[in-house]
This record gives C-alpha cells, structure tokens and sequence, in this order.
C-alpha cells in the first residue's frame, strides 16, 4: 500500500463521516511518506475539525517545516497558530481569577495571524469589557459584526456593553445635581 491509497481512504472514511478513521489513514499515508508535506497538512485539517488541536498544530508545522514555500500551508499554521491563541485566551480569560493582559496580547496576535476571525474580535471584545475599556470593547464588536453579520453572540454582547457604557456614563455624572438652590 502507498501514502496516495491511504489518502483516498482517508477521504472515505470523511465522507462517510467518520474522522477518527480517515485520521489512521492519514497516519498511515504519513509513516509510509513521512516527506511528504501534503499528508501533514492534509491530516491537520482533518484533526483541526475534530477538535485535535495540538496534533493539528503539530501536523500544520511538520507541513511547512518540510516546506516552507507553500504559501497554503503557511496560511493553514497560521490559521492553527490563531486558533490556538484563542483557545489560551479564553482559558485566561475564564480562570479564577482571569488573567486579561495576557489574554489580550494573545488575542491581538490572534487577529494578526487571521484577520478574518470574527471569533478573535468577539473574545478580544470580552476582554477590553473585563478591563472596563468599553470603547476599544465596541470597537471589536464592530469589526466582529462587519465580517460575520449573523454573529448572534457579537449582536448580543454588543447590545451588552452598551448597555454597560451607559450605565458606567450615568454614574460618572450623577453626582451632578440638576437641582437649584430652593
């Protein structure tokens, strides 16, 4: 058997929905080609649509250390890098208690490497209205809205911290009393 039939049952075993199968062919392609960067990048989508993160990153930078001119699959690490920055954004941003420098640096690189992810923008926007930043936080929800505009969770939360802004605009001037002397 060569890497090329381990492929096309690979891609059988997708289309028949399985993944954890169309993963072992992909596999089994790589050790009988383990040059060959199209398996790499080929068995790293398959395991970032399944959820395998870290072996997709591991698989995406095989591809592109064994050939770095491919503009595909550098695009594709790029894409995992991103994802995975996300991914330990989110993480600091739910821990007890949530780390925000951090995961803003991480999300800001995130939406560097892909500038199309409109996930990026929403968790870089629920990490500026952690910090009290409203403004740079709408400002996301925007550019989240503008490349997904049937993003319910940034229409939501959008809706939200404007809802924060106004409150936080109410309290700083109500203090002020409209009332004269009597």
């Amino acid at each position: 058997m060569d890497g090329d039939t381990c492929l096309r049952q690979a891609y059988e075993a997708i289309f028949q929905g399985d993944f954890e199968l169309a993963l072992h062919w992909f596999q089994q392609a790589i050790e009988i080609e383990p040059d060959n960067p199209a398996f790499y990048y080929k068995a790293s989508i398959t395991c970032a649509r399944s959820g395998k993160q870290p072996l997709a990153m591991s698989y995406a930078q095989k591809a592109v250390d064994l050939d770095p001119e491919d503009k595909s699959y550098q695009l594709h690490l790029r894409m995992m890098t991103a994802k995975q920055r996300m991914i330990d954004a989110r993480n600091l941003l739910t821990a007890i208690p949530p780390n925000i420098e951090q995961s803003l640096i991480w999300l800001k690189e995130a939406v560097q490497l892909d500038p199309l992810s409109a996930e990026a923008r929403l968790l870089l926007a629920i990490g500026y209205r952690i910090q009290g930043d409203y403004r740079r936080s709408l400002e996301c929800l925007r550019d989240a809205l503008q490349l997904d505009p049937h993003y319910e969770e940034a229409k939501r939360l959008l809706h939200e911290v404007r809802a924060d802004r106004r409150r936080l605009i109410k309290q700083q001037y109500s203090h002020y009393n409209p009332r004269r002397n009597r």
